[in-house]
């Protein structure tokens, strides 16, 4: 009998143990982690040689302890951030390529093809996106009455839309032709981001310098109102902890800012914090211009910039309920 219940005690325990790792496995990636833990992030650069960069010296400047120490004081977290790596557009990409390859039927299924667009087409892409958010924000973003239809919106913007993008991808710079021509230039579509992102495993922000086109279905309302382009991708992946979440962010919009180049790099480090708010704290955007985490209307880091550093910062007011800009959420 004794024996029976030392066996029944071992299998109970066993079942205790079993649900509680099934309910820490199970919580979702958008709860706040621990103010009183340090946390290390690790950073990964990839870099494509043709396209303006922030160089290695710049990096190490911006990632320093002065920065662990900001974003403490501002978000109350202890970050540790660490340049884990740098690789080359074109290395990534082929050590990738198998991955890419057996999710084709993503890209074909939602990628939006800019250079051989049918325009009543887009309008239907476009119009599918604007539905998914509400009219508040639609009016905010494109500054449109509250009752104008969406077929209205969709039909007024898209030509502007397509020739923002194309501005970009027709850029005379080194491999431009060639990249277009082949495969490759799926490193410059924020769709390609979306699923790659999952690959990663221990790296929470992923810093590229290529400009991000957002031409693919489900693309949000602000990527649309921001030209088809996106600075920054947040995306749930389970497999980076503690954060559960990857972050990958464009340098290209900031270096093409009209300032000198130190306030930059400042407002990039800025970005980063906020960037992190997301995803440890996560907190969402903000209205509030004087939060650190306010949105930043149209790329205007300059402004976005000087409404936290020359005012008194008030604190987030919400957390994230979900990522909604993850490819999980496209997947038949």
């Amino acid at each position: 009998m004794k024996y029976l219940n030392n066996t029944f005690n071992i299998i109970y325990l066993f079942f205790i143990f079993l649900f509680l790792l099934l309910f820490l496995s199970c919580q979702s990636s958008t709860e706040p982690l621990n103010k009183e833990k340090a946390y290390t992030v690790n950073i990964t650069y990839i870099e494509d040689d043709a396209i303006n960069s922030f160089s290695p010296r710049d990096f190490l400047d911006i990632f320093d302890d002065d920065l662990s120490k900001l974003t403490y004081d501002i978000l109350g977290y202890n970050i540790k951030y660490n340049l884990k790596d740098g690789i080359t557009d074109d290395n990534f990409y082929r050590a990738n390529r198998k991955f890419i390859n057996n999710n084709a039927d993503i890209f074909k299924r939602d990628f939006i093809d800019i250079k051989n667009i049918n325009y009543q087409e887009l309008e239907n892409d476009i119009l599918y996106s604007l539905s998914n958010e509400t009219k508040a924000n639609i009016k905010k973003l494109f500054g449109y009455e509250y009752d104008t239809p969406l077929n209205i919106i969709a039909k007024n913007i898209a030509p502007s839309y397509v020739q923002s993008i194309l501005n970009v991808w027709n850029m005379p710079v080194k491999n431009r032709a060639q990249l277009l021509d082949g495969n490759k230039f799926m490193l410059y579509t924020a769709l390609y981001w979306r699923i790659i992102a999952s690959e990663f495993k221990d790296s929470s922000i992923v810093i590229v310098n290529m400009p991000l086109t957002a031409n693919y279905l489900s693309m949000s309302a602000k990527s649309i109102s921001d030209g088809g382009f996106v600075d920054r991708l947040v995306l749930e992946n389970n497999n980076v902890r503690p954060c559960k979440s990857i972050a990958v962010i464009s340098t290209y919009t900031f270096l093409q800012s009209d300032t000198d180049y130190e306030t930059i790099k400042n407002m990039f480090a800025y970005y980063v914090i906020q960037t992190i708010g997301m995803m440890f704290p996560k907190y969402d955007v903000s209205e509030d211009i004087h939060s650190i985490m306010s949105e930043v209307s149209r790329f205007d880091y300059v402004n976005w910039y000087s409404n936290i550093v020359n005012f008194q910062l008030k604190t987030p007011y919400k957390t994230i309920k979900e990522y909604k800009d993850n490819i999980r959420n496209t997947l038949p």
